[in-house]
């Protein structure tokens, strides 16, 4: 059965959970915004959504993972990095990329110590697409830190 908790939104991304299935995370890349609602895994309840961080133009928040420390990574389309923020929303780190648009990331590897990230050439000019290479691929980072098995759900 599907309900809606948040209508409005204009490029819903950026879902995923904390470890204890307690908070959702999403984002609306048009908004500049990250939200966090409390979540009930057992109910299927979801809370009011709350601001959780928010980016500044051109940077627009795109696809998030989740480490192992509980901390949310997030790609920035059109900001050319990889965000890593705390749980109450603060910065901890960044990662510069060599893409003007990355679009998700993903921790993976046999220890799930690799950080995958894939990117957009589109809406790269031709010239723009000779000047970064790495545009349209799948990146692969070592950021020095792991992340975790992501939910498995029966449909």
């Amino acid at each position: 059965m599907a309900a809606t908790f948040v209508d409005g939104l204009a490029i819903p991304n950026a879902l995923a959970f904390d470890h204890e299935r307690r908070r959702l995370y999403f984002a609306d890349t048009r908004a500049y915004t990250i939200w966090a609602c409390d979540y009930d895994a057992e109910k299927g309840d979801v809370g009011d959504p709350r601001i959780f961080a928010t980016t500044t133009a051109p940077a627009r928040p795109d696809g998030s993972c989740i480490d192992a420390e509980g901390f949310v990574w997030n790609a920035e389309y059109a900001g050319s990095r990889l965000v890593r923020y705390d749980p109450e929303g603060g910065i901890d780190r960044t990662i510069d990329l060599p893409v003007s648009y990355p679009t998700c990331c993903c921790f993976g590897g046999e220890n799930l110590d690799q950080l995958y990230v894939t990117s957009a050439s589109e809406p790269l000019s031709p010239a723009e697409r000779q000047a970064e290479p790495f545009a349209g691929r799948v990146l692969a980072l070592d950021p020095g830190l792991r992340g975790r098995p992501e939910f498995l759900t029966a449909l």
